[in-house]
């Protein structure tokens, strides 16, 4: 992708937090799958941890003022930044991650003059699950900028919908999943399954349900405890709940507290949840707003039922054969009556989810992702005929020189 200079792109990154999340996988797709010199910008409320994951000598920089909350001080900072950096970087492109670092990067980049301007979206941020004036605002927002962004990379066909209702046109609108690995993710026989059960000191007998995902308000985890009592029935059940957030010490009082019979059991972050999956019988998901939830991705590929909301991504995969149960957003006791059914059918000896074709699970291998974002990068490139720019960044070019952090 040198476009006959013998120089590659520069690439300027930018996500709102760097965490563990579908956008953070989304970046690291784009850092994997594009040849080019990257820089990564980063928000102040990111997880120094996850700065290990970068590439080698990825270029490295911090706006402190770049949060996820609405603050005109922060946020008039936050773009001021970023106008100076793309200005000192002469990117070639800028792709922006999440919505705060979407609406300040897009106008950002404009201003600064680059050529391309692409932006990553996992879910929307605006739509049902958010309140009323919360989501007319993002919706505005996103609806009078959308111009500035060259092409948006969707995670799910819903979420490619929402955002073209919203006026976004179809020609900008480019499906990219997020990349899986899901070779460990397969449905077990029973007695792998009570196998497992037995090491992990669950009676083989019990119903277990598991929830995986960050322990915050969106996915609705505080609702956890009742909408799995409810659907147990009074049967032996355990709640597997695989994950880390800032609502785990409330979720911890709910667990001593929780309703008699149902064994809340809080796993932390687990590092490959296939496990889990496999001797589960149920996986449920309360979140308000999704993209496409990578987790019922997982449970699909595990041939394990799930129960949500009717977020986007949830009748995309249920639509593609996988077994899932999809109640009315912000129906707490239909979701429980809905999980309620799969278990029952469990109980009584059915099967797992419906198997998916194979063209289907090919879409999310990290080989095939990186291969598409490639793909798209060069041609752009090429028809917007850009001839990579020299760098007044620190003299340093991103993921060939040494790692810098400035503010």
């Amino acid at each position: 992708m040198d476009h006959g200079t013998g120089a590659r792109p520069r690439v300027l990154s930018v996500i709102t937090r760097l965490t563990l999340g579908g956008s953070d996988r989304r970046l690291f797709d784009v850092l994997r799958g594009v040849a080019a010199d990257h820089t990564v910008l980063i928000g102040g409320g990111s997880v120094g941890s996850q700065l290990d994951r970068l590439p080698p000598g990825c270029e490295v920089v911090v706006s402190e003022a770049l949060t996820r909350e609405v603050d005109p001080r922060a946020d008039t900072a936050a773009l001021q930044h970023l106008v100076r950096t793309i200005r000192r970087g002469a990117f070639d492109v800028v792709h922006t991650h999440q919505a705060k670092a979407g609406l300040l990067g897009r106008i950002a980049a404009r201003a600064a003059g680059t050529p391309i301007v692409y932006h990553s979206a996992s879910m929307a941020s605006f739509g049902p699950g958010y309140g009323a004036l919360e989501s007319e605002v993002f919706a505005r927002a996103e609806r009078l900028t959308a111009p500035l962004v060259t092409r948006y990379f969707v995670v799910g066909s819903d979420l490619a919908r929402r955002l073209a209702a919203n006026g976004v046109s179809p020609r900008q609108l480019e499906v990219v999943r997020s990349s899986l690995d899901l070779g460990a993710f397969r449905a077990v026989p029973p007695a792998e399954r009570a196998a497992l059960r037995r090491r992990w000191d669950i009676d083989p007998d019990a119903l277990v349900v598991c929830f995986v995902g960050l322990l915050e308000a969106r996915k609705g985890v505080l609702d956890l405890p009742g909408i799995v009592a409810g659907a147990a029935a009074g049967r032996p059940t355990v709640l597997l709940v695989a994950g880390e957030g800032p609502l785990r010490a409330d979720l911890e009082e709910l667990a001593r507290s929780g309703p008699a019979g149902l064994d809340i059991r809080l796993l932390g972050f687990v590092d490959g949840v296939a496990e889990v999956m496999a001797l589960s019988d149920a996986l449920v998901l309360p979140s308000s707003a999704e993209g496409l939830p990578q987790v019922l991705v997982q449970a699909a590929a595990s041939s394990l039922p799930f129960a949500c909301y009717d977020v986007d991504g949830a009748a995309e995969l249920a639509g593609a054969g996988a077994r899932g149960a999809i109640a009315p957003l912000g129906d707490p006791k239909a979701l429980s009556a809905a999980l309620g059914e799969l278990l029952d059918r469990r109980a009584a000896g059915a099967s797992g989810g419906g198997g998916l074709p194979r063209r289907f699970w090919d879409a999310w291998d990290p080989d095939a992702v990186a291969a598409r974002y490639g793909a798209v990068y060069e041609a752009d490139l090429a028809a917007a005929r850009v001839r990579p720019r020299t760098s007044r960044l620190s003299g340093r070019r991103g993921c060939s020189g040494q790692r810098g952090r400035s503010g």
